[in-house]
């Protein structure tokens, strides 16, 4: 990270964000640069999203909003931040949710990080959308963004339908309904429903644990057979379930530890008799 990136964040003060309003620094005091920024303003749902053309991860230029795509779904996030993995693990599986749809997912990243950091985070994760490089962070600060991550959804006449900060339950849920409110697949009484889940403690649980499965999915998928094993290990401790069980087996085969592999996979068919991960583990490790 950049001295000036550093000395920005210094200067700055998180924002509110209240009924759709995402709101201008409330603190600290104004700098050379903020104070000459002239096109800070507070952004509501319902407001035109002015579309800008940014560079890519990989070094072209893309646009924030597509002409293409009936819905625009940008997410601001930031690289070593667990709640912006656990986020883009979660638009992974969104993004296969809606193909073949006219749904265009795009990140968007501060140039303050270095590349080769970006693109390790997004391949862990598992995305497959274009990334954006905010220069200078003039996005962030055009659209009033201190919070990380933030998902924004843009409608077909190119109005802020949705602005999502993080929430540690339902964050995808929120965010899967309010695109199919923007594509007409789902009312109002829908996206009600989503925002009143059950909370409770295990509810809050199985989500931190499910968020820790999926990531170590994508790690095995890669290769990453010691991440995912450690990312496993923490799906087991909030919520133990066969299909933790069975990825764990998974994992311990690929690594040669057919031992332990096997414990795991018992594990798994003690819980669910009929899960087919286990069986089908249990017979590659020669049982």
């Amino acid at each position: 990270m950049n001295a000036a990136h550093l000395e920005r964040l210094a200067a700055g003060c998180l924002v509110g964000l209240a009924g759709g309003l995402l709101a201008l620094p409330v603190c600290g005091r104004a700098t050379p640069e903020a104070s000459d920024r002239q096109d800070l303003r507070r952004v509501q749902v319902g407001d035109r999203v002015d579309d800008v053309e940014l560079r890519t991860l990989d070094g072209g230029r893309d646009h924030l909003v597509a002409k293409g795509a009936r819905v625009n779904v940008f997410v601001f996030f930031r690289p070593q931040q667990e709640r912006s993995r656990d986020t883009l693990v979660d638009l992974a599986g969104c993004e296969k949710e809606f193909t073949g749809k006219p749904v265009r997912f795009v990140g968007v990243v501060s140039d303050a990080w270095p590349a080769d950091e970006v693109r390790a985070f997004v391949r862990d994760a598992g995305v497959k959308m274009v990334v954006l490089v905010d220069e200078g962070d003039a996005l962030y600060g055009k659209l009033g963004i201190r919070l990380h991550p933030v998902i924004g959804i843009v409608d077909a006449g190119r109005k802020l339908a949705a602005f999502e900060p993080f929430r540690q339950i339902n964050y995808c849920d929120r965010v899967k309904v309010r695109i199919r409110l923007a594509l007409g697949e789902a009312t109002e009484a829908d996206v009600a429903r989503v925002d009143q889940p059950e909370r409770t403690v295990t509810h809050t649980e199985g989500g931190v644990a499910r968020r820790h499965l999926n990531f170590a999915r994508q790690l095995h998928r890669i290769r990453q057979e010691e991440k995912a094993l450690e990312e496993v290990r923490k799906s087991l401790a909030f919520a133990p379930g066969a299909d933790a069980y069975g990825l764990q087996g998974e994992i311990l085969a690929a690594l040669g530890r057919c031992p332990e592999a096997l414990r795991a996979f018992e594990a798994a068919l003690k819980i669910e008799p009929a899960n087919a991960a286990a069986k089908d583990g249990k017979r590659s490790c020669g049982q």
